[in-house]
């Protein structure tokens, strides 16, 4: 009678890697989810920092002088503004409105030496008073100029929405009170727009 050899059988050795794979792969997963949030709550926490700085410097503003700090007219009449892409709402259309937002900003470095290093200088259009600008610039490192350091392919922007009950043509310089919608965007992955929004009102 043989003895039977002691050992595994391959049966067992396949079913053993089987799991030990299972395992493994659930185990990576968690690691990259996690890096991801970690990375994506970083950049949420960013964008909020931005975000209440520009509800606070609103809030100071008057009626007037946020006309004329984003050069709000009654021309041309407002139209509707649409906000792209966004995560679980698809497009969002707002109604008669005039927007503002940074995409037409350029950035040009500051002084450089024997001059002591100065922050890159923000122009936008529509930005009489510089509020875009230095928005815009909270998003830059020190004196780089890489616009994309803090948050990839960032835009903050303004939906104006100047309203009086019961006028349908809604203008801007006799409207009883204003709507504000105030965001950031920027790509937290390729394909991957993401939002954060504030909302105010000037009477």
């Amino acid at each position: 009678m043989n003895k039977r050899t002691k050992g595994y059988s391959l049966i067992e050795v396949l079913v053993a890697i089987a799991i030990t794979s299972v395992v493994l792969l659930t185990v990576l997963t968690l690691f990259y989810m996690g890096r991801r949030n970690v990375y994506g709550g970083k950049q949420m926490t960013q964008a909020v920092a931005v975000g209440t700085r520009i509800m606070e410097d609103l809030e100071v503003m008057t009626v007037a002088q946020f006309r004329t700090n984003f050069a709000l007219t009654d021309s041309p009449t407002p139209g509707n503004v649409t906000g792209a892409n966004v995560p679980g709402r698809r497009d969002i259309v707002y109604p008669p409105s005039i927007a503002r937002d940074t995409t037409g900003c350029t950035v040009t470095a500051g002084s450089v030496p024997p001059a002591p290093p100065a922050p890159p200088k923000v122009t936008c259009t529509n930005d009489t008073n510089g509020f875009m600008g230095k928005w815009y610039g909270m998003l830059l490192v020190g004196t780089d100029t890489n616009t994309n350091a803090v948050l990839a392919n960032p835009t903050i922007g303004l939906v104006v929405t100047p309203r009086v009950p019961r006028v349908a043509a809604n203008p801007v310089t006799t409207a009883q009170f204003t709507r504000i919608r105030v965001y950031l965007a920027w790509d937290e992955a390729p394909g991957s727009r993401r939002y954060a929004f504030f909302d105010t009102t000037k009477e």
